[in-house]
């Protein structure tokens, strides 16, 4: 066990050699003070290696050809880069333009917008001025209606005065006639320049004077 540790004393012979005992009979081994060379072990010596000559030119070929790969990576990479610039400045240049091209538009929309506000005003304006018209037409409407109401009225009121004017001027015309022709009216029979009314009925003196009266005549004395 690693308790039962046992140290013993180690003697080391001092003189010559033939003063050592024999190995026989001492239980210890003297060993002399000097450097001790460790004798290489098989398992750990290394190892050689030997090369054949036949790959060294398989090497340099395969060499030569990562170095060839190498350097069209390179140019790869170079032709990529460049690729990359001329993407980006297209990009940039398309990027400009479209954003002056956004720009404009932008500007045209707030135009469109401040003519299509500017027209909305006019047509609520010309609404505005349309319903008045409106209003007042339908009042001229009113007021012609009413005018023509009255102009009717006064047609008829016309017309009624015109037919009692041609019954006044049928009247003074017959009455003319009868002045200038010493006319009498109907049922009167004209005797030198007098209209005798010759009655049919068998009436008294007295009767036959109040009948005449009533025709504003006077009755014939022989």
């Amino acid at each position: 066990m690693a308790q039962n540790v046992v140290y013993a004393d180690l003697k080391f012979a001092e003189g010559s050699p033939s003063t050592i005992p024999d190995e026989d009979d001492s239980p210890y081994e003297n060993v002399l003070p000097g450097p001790v060379t460790a004798a290489p072990s098989p398992e750990h010596s290394p190892r050689q290696w030997h090369t054949p000559k036949a790959l060294l030119p398989a090497s340099l070929v395969l060499l030569l050809l990562l170095l060839v790969a190498i350097v069209a990576l390179g140019a790869c990479y170079w032709q990529v880069t460049r690729s990359l610039q001329d993407t980006s400045r297209d990009y940039a240049a398309e990027q400009s333009r479209l954003s002056q091209e956004l720009s404009a538009q932008e500007q045209s929309l707030e135009q469109t917008e401040l003519e299509l506000a500017w027209a909305r005003t006019q047509l609520q304006r010309a609404w505005h001025e349309g319903n008045i018209s409106q209003l007042e037409l339908e009042s001229l409407n009113t007021e012609l209606g009413h005018v023509r109401g009255v102009l009717g009225k006064m047609e008829k009121e016309m017309q009624e005065v015109q037919r009692k004017l041609n019954n006044s001027e049928s009247t003074v015309s017959s009455l003319r006639a009868c002045v200038n022709t010493e006319c009498c009216p109907l049922g009167w029979v004209l005797y030198r320049s007098k209209c005798l009314f010759i009655s049919v009925q068998k009436m008294t003196w007295l009767n036959s004077k109040n009948d005449c009266k009533q025709k504003s005549a006077q009755l014939l004395v022989q």
